[in-house]
């Protein structure tokens, strides 16, 4: 079996306040985008997990990627040794805020669900409320990743709703040569008490009221990031942003030949490794 797995942009993020648990509560607009990890799951002859990497080097590990820590996490409840070859081709940049490893770790879990489903139950093994706290338990934005689609999400990431009537976007990400950590991100960040959540259901709105706070930071500590929203915006992107925690950057687009001309434009300048995608409506594993 063969899976893609998404990255996502953060369009709203606001930070609420740390809880009793060490979490923060959180108010955002995550979006999909369709640029793309993916895994291949081979049966192996009952050698247990065989995990592989290609296209990025981790100083981690092998437990400690999300994609194995999914595995273990699977195995433990269904109590059920996977015997499988996993391979990710990573091209999602990580330390960018663009949910690459989430997005691992929640594809892992709906391949086993699928590839170990009774025959007779087409939903899988586990219920989708089961796998859900899986989800959570592996990290804070994986459960978006279970069912990728424009949604509104509070809490730490448990509490979800689909936005159906998201508008459509072209996106630009341009990821600079750091990478931040979002624990360091969250360090410096102070809370916002109150806030009257907007609605977006449109350019103007989504141009108006895209907002990061991670950004009151952010552009203070990493200057680059500041220079990188100015030359998308000044390359017709209506709205940009830093993405989560950082250190990607994204602009968005109202025409795709605006979207165009601004990578042919911006490639030329070695600011960083440049992506250029769509946002997505929703996204199907298999």
């Amino acid at each position: 079996m063969r899976i893609q797995t998404p990255a996502k942009i953060n369009t709203l993020l606001y930070i609420l306040g740390k809880r009793e648990d060490g979490f923060h509560d959180l108010y955002m607009h995550m979006v999909p985008v369709n640029f793309y990890d993916t895994l291949t799951f081979t049966k192996n002859n009952k050698q247990g997990l065989n995990f592989q990497i290609k296209g990025a080097s981790f100083l981690d590990s092998d437990e400690d990627n999300l994609v194995v820590k999914a595995v273990r996490a699977f195995e433990q409840v269904s109590r059920i040794k996977v015997n499988y070859d996993i391979l990710l081709e990573k091209k999602i940049p990580y330390g960018a805020g663009l949910g690459g490893g989430s997005g691992n770790a929640a594809g892992t879990l709906q391949a086993l669900n699928y590839i170990f489903r009774d025959s007779t139950e087409s939903a899988g093994l586990i219920s989708p409320g089961t796998l859900h706290e899986i989800a959570l338990e592996l990290g804070s934005d994986v459960p978006f990743f279970l069912k990728p689609g424009p949604a509104e999400i509070r809490g730490r990431g448990e509490k979800l709703r689909e936005l159906s009537d998201y508008p459509k976007l072209n996106v630009l990400i341009i990821k600079p040569s750091f990478a931040i950590s979002t624990f360091e991100a969250y360090q410096n960040c102070i809370p916002k008490k109150e806030i009257n959540f907007p609605s977006i259901r449109s350019f103007d709105d989504l141009s108006s009221q895209m907002y990061n706070q991670f950004e009151s930071s952010l552009l203070v500590q990493y200057p680059t990031l500041s220079k990188l929203k100015t030359l998308l915006l000044e390359n017709g992107a209506f709205g940009a942003l830093v993405t989560g925690s950082g250190s990607a950057v994204f602009g968005v687009f109202n025409e795709k030949n605006k979207q165009k001309q601004a990578y042919k434009d911006l490639a030329c300048l070695q600011i960083g490794e440049i992506f250029s995608c769509e946002t997505l409506v929703d996204h199907c594993y298999f």
